[in-house]
């Protein structure tokens, strides 16, 4: 009986067959790394360029309601994120407007895909957005643990259950508003919190970074703060976004108040306050140039926005409060190097410019947002000027993770910006604006404006017809309207023609047109 022992090998045919075997997994190992992932395919996919665990980690943490000037209330966010990775100061959101805007954090999209264009039944709130199809559920398919903690879309109740998408899931029911005695629905069950809420966000933010590092997957965390968000509404108005108190400090501001007389950042606040009441925007006389949402608008106090801007510039102080042990905690688990930490905001706010407390509107302090990322590949202390938006953070994410969507994704990533790989205008035709619907209790579908933004001119036509025009290399506190001067009539067709386009616009193709040059204004 033959043996079935192989004979041994002479040591030199051995060698040169393991040789072999070692060129083989290499190049195996090789085609795996360049190889993308391929369409719709799902699970624990691999991105490219990346093996297992190598995928880095991703935390999104957001404020609410921030203006882009009031980022030098956040030193420790400018420190460890902005000095460690990249600042951009074009960056926008193009539906300012709380819900609408998160709809597009979560999907990418724009607000006539998305569906969510206000803040309220039926034409927006939670009820409007498909829990179904979203980031968390993407990438927890390929591969991600994933966690929401904070703010989720306006309507959210703890009836509504915990959304697909996300292992971790702790998003605020109601009560957020007054920053104090606030609902969680923490896992499977409603919390009752007495504490301050963003010190809660904060502090639940460094535990699940120790509780999604355990694992072997890469993770996915949004950390949603409130700050510096009005609290109590004190009045009503058309679109529910004016005549609210300012927000309440944390137990540790209110201390220090008590102690030095003064708030947090309480010098740079009255500045601030300064600045805006200043400006020839604030309180405008003449308001005929002006959509008549606005005219109606009675002029303001400068102590109110004396007194707003410090309660904002406090709760900013707390959120800053957060960042520092985030990173920490990173750091500590092995993962900081290896994880993508943005900071941005949802939409700007008005403090009395145009005499409108509030967001919504077509304006410079709504739509210009912080946008600050650090992250693997990212040159430490950049800047750029190059116009991104929020739309494009999701297909960021996607792009980082190899994952796919089940929605075709308006934004376009912005990865090879941040690391600097990336010269090109991602919007050469603009950026689309728009907000509504008008009066969303009464069901009607119309929106309150649609309009575009391109680096010199910002260009709205409204629900009634009338149009906004600001030529802001002339005019950058948009005061004066020229829609309807006969110089700007070539703009103002031009602007109005690519609106019309891009308000039907599906997809990054459709949404990142270029339409070629401008025409110039006439003499």
């Amino acid at each position: 009986m033959p043996s079935l022992i192989p004979p041994r090998l002479p040591r030199p045919l051995l060698a040169a067959l393991t040789a072999f075997v070692v060129l083989l997994t290499v190049a195996a190992v090789a085609d795996i790394r360049t190889d993308p992932p391929p369409p719709g395919s799902t699970g624990a996919q691999q991105a490219p360029g990346f093996l297992g665990r190598e995928r880095p980690n991703i935390v999104l943490v957001s404020s609410d309601d921030q203006r882009l000037d009031e980022m030098q209330f956040l030193p420790e966010v400018e420190r460890l994120i902005g000095d460690e990775g990249v600042t951009f100061d074009n960056a926008l959101t193009p539906h300012p407007l709380c819900c609408p805007a998160r709809a597009e954090l979560m999907t990418g999209q724009l607000a006539q895909n998305n569906g969510v264009r206000g803040n309220f039944p039926p034409q927006g709130g939670y009820d409007a957005f498909d829990e179904s199809q979203h980031v968390g559920v993407w990438l927890q398919e390929a591969g991600y643990r994933t966690a929401f903690l904070g703010k989720m879309l306006n309507g959210y109740s703890h009836q509504d259950g915990r959304d697909p998408g996300w292992d971790i899931f702790n998003a605020t029911s109601h009560g957020y508003a007054d920053y104090y005695d606030f609902k969680q629905f923490d896992g499977d069950e409603v919390v009752g919190v007495e504490g301050y809420y963003t010190d809660y966000v904060g502090d639940k933010a460094v535990e699940y970074v120790d509780e999604l590092s355990q694992g072997d997957e890469p993770f996915f965390m949004w950390v949603s703060h409130f700050a510096p968000h009005p609290s109590r509404r004190r009045s009503t108005c058309e679109q529910d976004t004016c005549g609210l108190e300012p927000p309440r400090s944390s137990p540790t501001y209110l201390a220090e108040q008590e102690r030095t007389g003064k708030t947090p950042h309480q010098d740079a606040a009255d500045e601030l306050a300064r600045s805006v009441t200043r400006s020839p925007a604030f309180n405008e006389d003449d308001l005929s140039d002006k959509q008549a949402l606005v005219r109606r608008q009675p002029k303001m106090s400068e102590q109110t926005v004396v007194r707003s801007a410090r309660g904002r510039a406090s709760a900013l102080a707390s959120l800053d409060d957060t960042i520092g042990p985030l990173v920490e905690e990173l750091r500590a688990q092995g993962e900081l190097d290896n994880t993508y930490l943005v900071f941005i905001t949802d939409n700007g706010f008005q403090l009395g410019e145009h005499r409108w407390f509030g967001k919504i509107l077509p304006y410079e302090e709504s739509v210009r947002t912080p946008m600050l990322v650090r992250g693997p590949g990212i040159e430490p202390g950049t800047r750029t000027d190059a116009t991104a938006t929020i739309v494009d953070l999701v297909p960021t994410f996607l792009d980082i993770a190899g994952a796919t969507p089940s929605l075709l994704t308006d934004g376009t990533s912005l990865l090879d910006l941040w690391q600097g790989l990336q010269s090109e205008e991602l919007y050469p035709g603009g950026v689309l604006l728009q907000g509504g619907p008008y009066k969303p209790e009464t069901g009607k579908t119309g929106w309150l404006y649609r309009g575009l933004r391109t680096d010199r001119y910002t260009y709205a036509r409204f629900h009634d017809g009338f149009v906004e025009l600001y030529d802001r290399d002339r005019d950058p506190g948009q005061v004066q309207s020229v829609a309807g001067r006969e110089r700007y009539a070539a703009v103002e067709a031009e602007l109005a023609r690519r609106t019309e386009i891009l308000s039907g616009c599906r997809g990054a193709e459709e949404c990142h047109q270029d339409f070629g040059p401008l025409p110039e204004p006439g003499r």
